[in-house]
């Protein structure tokens, strides 16, 4: 055996060993290169691509070929989802956030996400896209609604309860290596003793029967309360 052959053979166990994860690449109105090169730097990881028709026009697609294997949105066979070990979406803009809480099948990422979370797959993304107080969009001028942020942060509430975890880009490629499909957090169930977090839209409900110092609430529950008392 010469030492091509076994240095063949090393780098594709190398690869083997490595986490699989899907990575689904679609448009953003900024951080673009920033994220990808950030991206380019995860050495633990084994990446596939699915690109969206809308990402293959507003990405330089040079730039992420060398991560994995691409595929466009149309000819992925979604079949293959349970091979991944997660799906990571680092674009998750607010359209993407109403589209998945109000159970619509419109994007191609869309009904990727739908079918990962029917599949039990883990799904971790960026927030800087969607969370309203992000420094994106404060340059963008898109968190100057309160009212509307609180909408959007309860939004984004009900997404983590449903399984899609928000990382910062410092912490994801942790996440996604270490994340085990067999122990991801789980939807808190309502226990009689209320041991459990209470969600912007039951403060929303009923805003009396809920105090800052008393409650176990949610981030964007303590926002909506304290809002109300300013």
């Amino acid at each position: 055996m010469d030492d091509q052959l076994i240095e063949r053979i090393v780098v594709e166990i190398e690869k083997r060993m490595k986490k699989s994860v899907l990575l689904a690449l679609t448009p953003a109105p900024g951080y673009q290169d920033e994220i990808c090169q950030r991206i380019n730097t995860f050495s633990h990881i084994r990446f596939s691509l699915f690109v969206t028709t809308q990402a293959r026009a507003s990405h330089d697609l040079s730039k992420w070929r060398h991560l994995g294997e691409m595929y466009n949105a149309g000819e992925f066979d979604i079949n293959t989802l349970s091979s991944y070990h997660a799906l990571f979406i680092p674009y998750f803009d607010k359209k993407l956030v109403g589209e998945i809480i109000n159970g619509l099948f419109i994007s191609e990422e869309g009904k990727l996400i739908h079918s990962a979370l029917a599949k039990n797959i883990p799904i971790t993304a960026l927030p800087y896209f969607c969370q309203p107080e992000s420094e994106l969009n404060e340059i963008l001028g898109l968190n100057k609604n309160k009212e509307y942020n609180l909408l959007i942060q309860g939004n984004i509430s009900r997404l983590k309860s449903m399984g899609i975890m928000f990382h910062s880009i410092n912490n994801v490629e942790a996440n996604l290596i270490n994340h085990d499909i067999n122990h991801q957090a789980k939807p808190e169930i309502k226990q009689e003793n209320n041991n459990r977090y209470i969600t912007l839209n039951e403060v929303m409900n009923n805003p009396g029967e809920y105090h800052l110092s008393q409650d176990k609430l949610t981030d964007s529950a303590i926002e909506y309360l304290k809002s109300l008392k300013n």
